[in-house]
């Protein structure tokens, strides 16, 4: 017997929120490092708060996803009083409760994906905004950026490592998650690529062709996360 398919939006709901959570941990993250102008963490904290609205649409249990979204603009709020390095960091804190809240799953492969979802989201989506804030802070160094596509390759391992498991304790169970685990491990693997890449690209500071790069990494990343979120979701039903 075959494992049902979850409703889309619920699994487009979990995404959303887990790459609002994870671009708000990373975000809060490089702000605590203190090298990176404020002014690129308005972006940052707005992007949080549209990822989080845009997808409180998807599905029924919103109200976390709002709670996120108005966590970060008072991040954002917060930068005009120099404060937002510690309402930052709330805001990351209310990003990961926000996600653990609406995974409606109790399966821990379920919440393995989210995790590694919110983590690979998170990174490429911080790598790709700092980037573009070169332009704006020229004398920046490749140091913050650096980080974060290690931080990159990490979410990467995280999301394939879950994403596995799950696909190998599933394989009895139907073809739902099996199938969906291993199209997510595909498109991590295509941005493994594309990661390898940017990161020779920053190493010679080639940081616009990078960011470029990272536009397309973002697509794949997507696509990885939701077809594992899917699988994971799946985890439990019988048609």
């Amino acid at each position: 017997m075959l494992s049902a398919m979850p409703p889309p939006g619920e699994v487009l709901l979990v995404v959303g929120v887990a790459w609002a959570a994870g671009t708000a941990v990373f975000a809060a993250f490089t702000r605590v490092g203190g090298q990176v102008d404020p002014g690129h963490f308005k972006v940052c904290w707005l992007v949080v708060a549209g990822l989080a609205a845009a997808f409180s649409f998807a599905g029924d249990r919103a109200w976390p996803a709002w709670v996120l979204a108005g966590a970060a603009l008072l991040a954002y709020l917060a930068i005009y009083r120099r404060l937002d390095h510690l309402v930052g960091v709330a805001a990351a804190l209310a990003g990961v409760g926000s996600l653990v809240a609406t995974v409606p799953s109790a399966d821990p492969r379920a919440w393995a994906v989210a995790g590694g979802t919110a983590w690979l989201l998170g990174a490429v989506t911080n790598a790709m905004l700092l980037g573009h804030w070169h332009l704006n802070q020229p004398r920046l160094g490749t140091g913050p950026l650096r980080r974060l596509v290690w931080l990159l390759w990490a979410g990467l391992v995280v999301f394939v490592a879950a994403a596995a498991a799950m696909v190998v304790s599933s394989w009895g169970d139907g073809s739902t998650a099996g199938f969906a685990g291993v199209t997510g491990i595909a498109f991590a693997v295509f941005t493994a690529v594309l990661t390898a890449m940017v990161h020779h690209l920053v190493k010679t500071r080639s940081i616009m062709s990078a960011t470029g790069i990272l536009y397309l990494a973002v697509l794949l990343c997507f696509v990885s996360a939701f077809t594992g979120v899917l699988g994971a979701l799946s985890l439990g039903r019988l048609a």
